[in-house]
């Protein structure tokens, strides 16, 4: 079919047909913390809030890093449309040093944070809980990024239902291993907040051992010694990952900011705060699902030297984002309390959590634009732009407008979110300005 032929409904199947595993593996993934959450509510609200604080700092710093990683998406996909099957091994090979990099960084940066937040915050059962978590979940670091690099592989190469399946049988162990060591079923003992950690920990070794098993059983010939580190390479995974991973730092960052403000004002807001980030987070799945798919296709597209194919495939996967959050801010609005009473009974957790969830609401629409657009502009080659509109969008416009409204006009954690919801808004129409002139500039 030729490029004047492609149309919004040939492109349409091929697109969910690879994004719908990538979604369901991406809430998978989500759908972790999400039970450590509901698991965290059962032991107590403080078990809540150590859990929330930790989990954000230790889930959050990865995903920085993983950003990083996230040049993989070019490089590979780029290399499939190209059908440049030396070039695409040359990547896949010299990413694993990639990621043994980045996981000696996060170590020790992850370490230093622990140490730096236990010597100057005051004791408490909240500071507890957050030492106990961060020691132990450290240990499934190599298991996160050495996963990633192999589902990017296939991913690439769309081959994505085999790490769908992964991810949903790896969700149900680390369901199985927090309600035996965190709360003590069937005998096991009640490990409380560090089986929570235990948890991640098992079923993260389980995703790696099975993607390692996948690709030696489809590459008959995968070897677990490496090539000798070309540093060529290396500068091009930095070159388009050091930008994506300082996107992904400004994007997190803030909410990063944002939970310790909330400790700010009190244990209950901080457990109102946590439950909301993890519902926004889970919604968040879904387009970053078909960012996914949109680097894949957009780079498979540029690499056979298609751009107005690739446009296409990047308008249609943010159109789909919109979609799917538009959905998601409806639920939002008409069934908060129904939706935070499956994380806690408080009273007065779910009083805040009902009034964050309605702004959670305004901004789904916003999320899902910005991070399939960024998705799309990834698979074209271009990882600044998103890093600038996001560090413009969260801090000079979202934290300082949290900031004001939540201390200066006194509307509490409330107010910080608005601040939030509004750099979201704002980063949106900076990176989709950017995808439109990007590709109409190529394609005329």
């Amino acid at each position: 079919m030729t490029t004047a032929a492609a149309t919004w409904r040939t492109e349409l199947r091929p697109t969910l047909v690879l994004a719908g595993p990538i979604v369901l593996a991406q809430v998978a993934h989500m759908s972790m913390g999400v039970v450590d959450t509901l698991v965290a509510g059962r032991i107590g609200t403080v078990a809540l809030a150590g859990l929330g604080l930790a989990a954000n700092f230790f889930w959050t710093f990865t995903h920085v890093c993983v950003g990083g990683l996230m040049a993989l998406d070019t490089f590979f996909a780029q290399s499939v449309g190209a059908r440049d099957e030396r070039g695409l091994a040359r990547y896949f090979a010299q990413s694993f040093w990639l990621c043994a990099a980045v996981t000696v960084l996060s170590a020790v940066v992850l370490f230093l944070g622990n140490w730096l937040y236990v010597s100057v915050a005051a004791p408490s059962p909240t500071r507890e809980a957050f030492g106990i978590y961060l020691r132990n979940v450290i240990w499934c670091l190599p298991a996160i990024y050495f996963f990633f690099a192999l589902q990017r592989y296939w991913q690439a190469r769309q081959r994505v239902v085999a790490f769908m399946a992964f991810t949903v049988l790896a969700n149900g162990l680390n369901l199985l291993v927090n309600l035996a060591l965190g709360l003590g079923w069937w005998g096991f003992p009640r490990l409380e907040v560090q089986g929570l950690a235990l948890a991640s920990v098992a079923s993260r070794y389980a995703l790696l051992v099975a993607g390692m098993v996948y690709t030696a059983w489809r590459m008959r010939r995968f070897s677990l010694w490496l090539p000798r580190i070309d540093r060529e390479v290396q500068r091009r995974f930095l070159g388009l990952g050091l930008p994506a991973a300082g996107q992904a730092a400004s994007e997190v960052g803030v909410f990063v900011i944002a939970t310790f403000l909330m400790g700010v004002f009190s244990t209950v807001a901080l457990a109102a705060h946590h439950v909301c980030l993890i519902m926004a987070a889970f919604t968040f799945m879904f387009p970053m699902g078909l960012s996914a798919a949109a680097a894949v296709r957009v780079g498979t597209f540029v690499g056979a030297g298609q751009p107005a194919r690739a446009r296409l495939a990047g308008w249609l996967c943010i159109g789909l984002s919109m979609l799917v959050m538009a959905g998601f801010a409806a639920g939002y609005v008409v069934f908060p309390r129904t939706l935070l009473g499956w994380f806690s009974d408080d009273p007065e957790v779910l009083a805040i959590g009902a009034k964050i969830l309605l702004v959670v609401a305004l901004f789904q629409v916003a999320d899902g634009t910005q991070v399939s657009a960024t998705g799309a502009l990834r698979g074209w080659g271009n990882t600044r732009a998103a890093m600038i509109a996001n560090l413009i969008g969260h801090y000079p416009i979202g934290l300082v407008l949290g900031l004001v409204l939540g201390f200066g006009l006194g509307w509490g954690a409330v107010g910080v979110w608005v601040g939030l919801a509004a750099g979201l808004i704002a980063v949106a129409v900076m990176v989709l300005w950017v995808w439109r002139s990007l590709t109409a500039a190529a394609t005329d």
